[in-house]
């Protein structure tokens, strides 16, 4: 996975945790807590290890089969939008298995309980992900209903990047370990590196002379020192449409990302972000957890965060893993910072990182293209490359990220070829198949 060593807090997690001890695990977002509570389940080998994952928000369960499967574990996804149908097939394939995970949603599956499409008895661990969050959101009913029918679970641990919540009573969680790496996140960090406050996350302040923030941010983005991506988040849907369409009439390309869309709609502007062929993404607080997208350089609080766990989830969306980041809090005239951040937190100067007039920030060098068919049609992302480069006439150099789903792919191609690469492969076959090659719309 790229790492040569565990970071202090992942030691300490998977040492308690191997004992069978139920944990309690606090740390910082991006300090790395899902491969921490991961590992223990990796366990000997030797053992039956069925583990049930429960977390608040979708995006949150696909990253953490992402790490799951690169760790090697069997997984299945189980949450809203996703296909049912499709999840009981998978579900049922694991009857012979002893040792998986099963990650989702806590309304997905307390409704695969309630069909018996899965026996909640048949698990020995359990894993809270973000329990506060789950709390917040209202799911502690569905949470209640599954957790009381988990009767053959040995081990629980719990996580959340915040303060300690109430734990309830029904969930039988005592006695348990505490482990809280959130006074000081030096102490989730390797040895040697500084705190993620004094130096992988800058916060600025950026005065704007009117109420309405739009030309304040327009000119923030285009003073950003860097062509990293940008996350701006907004605390309202409604406002996010309009600082999205007030950008794409600006001639700024950015993503929409809120809970109001289509799951695809939201899969598909993670995924420009990642392949870097938009730079920005609007969003609200729904993007705030569970999204791993660690090319992230900037957040833009558009509006000021409500309190400080917000504060702390949207700017744990950059500075990810000691990668280092900025986070820019918008100020109108009427407004303050919040109490809870540093009333000394420095102003940030636009036009600092420029020595001209004021130009569209730079955009990305890569288009996204649509490909119709996924892993459904046994298409991978070496078939991908393979097709575009012998058909396309173009190196392996002109292909960025590529993401499979489940019936169709997103390939981000070089801007300057993808023009001619898509009127050279137009109507041919992938893997035997025809299928739809197009430019995705940045609209």
């Amino acid at each position: 996975m790229g790492f040569d060593r565990l970071n202090v807090m992942q030691e300490k997690m998977l040492e308690t945790a191997v004992s069978g001890r139920n944990v309690l695990l606090l740390s910082p977002t991006g300090s790395g807590k899902t491969v921490a509570f991961l590992l223990p389940l990796l366990g000997d080998g030797a053992s039956d290890m069925k583990a049930l994952i429960i977390v608040p928000s979708r995006e949150l369960a696909q990253q953490i089969g992402e790490v799951a499967k690169r760790l090697g574990l069997r997984c299945v996804l189980c949450y809203g939008g996703h296909d049912a149908r499709i999840e009981c097939q998978r579900i049922g394939a694991l009857d012979n298995a002893s040792r998986y995970v099963i990650v989702g949603t806590s309304g997905r599956l307390k409704d695969h309980i309630e069909r018996k499409h899965l026996d909640a008895a048949r698990f020995t661990h359990l894993v809270l992900d973000e329990y506060d969050k789950s709390l917040e959101l209202g799911f502690e009913e569905e949470i209640r209903f599954i957790t009381t029918r988990l009767s053959g679970v040995r081990q629980m641990l719990l996580t959340s990047a915040t303060h300690a919540v109430p734990i309830a009573p029904w969930l039988r969680f005592a006695p348990y370990e505490q482990l809280d790496f959130t006074a000081n996140a030096k102490s989730a960090r390797n040895e040697g590196e500084k705190p993620r406050s004094a130096s992988q996350l800058q916060v600025w302040q950026v005065k704007s002379p009117v109420a309405d923030k739009l030309e304040t941010l327009k000119s923030l983005l285009e003073s950003l020192p860097d062509a990293q991506p940008v996350i701006v988040f907004s605390g309202y849907r409604e406002s996010s449409e309009r600082i999205a369409h007030y950008l794409q009439d600006e001639g700024i390309g950015c993503a929409l990302y809120h809970g109001g869309l289509e799951q695809n709609l939201r899969d598909k502007a993670v995924i420009r972000l990642r392949t870097n062929t938009v730079r920005v993404m609007v969003a609200t607080d729904l993007a705030a957890r569970g999204l791993d997208i660690p090319e992230v350089g900037h957040i833009v609080h558009y509006h000021l965060p409500a309190d400080v766990e917000t504060f702390t989830h949207r700017n744990g969306r950059t500075a990810r893993n000691g990668a280092s980041g900025a986070a820019y809090l918008i100020v109108g005239p009427n407004e303050f910072l919040p109490d809870f951040i540093d009333q000394k937190t420095p102003f940030y100067a636009i036009g600092r990182n420029k020595k001209t007039a004021p130009t569209t920030p730079q955009e990305p060098s890569y288009t996204l293209v649509y490909i119709g068919r996924g892993k459904k049609e046994k298409i991978s992302k070496g078939d991908i490359v393979g097709f575009f480069t012998k058909n396309g006439g173009i190196s392996g150099e002109q292909i960025g990220r590529i993401d499979v789903m489940e019936h169709c792919a997103y390939c981000a191609i070089s801007s300057e070829v993808v023009a001619d690469v898509l009127a050279k492969v137009n109507g041919l076959k992938i893997k035997g198949e025809k299928t739809i090659y197009k430019i995705v719309s940045t609209n």
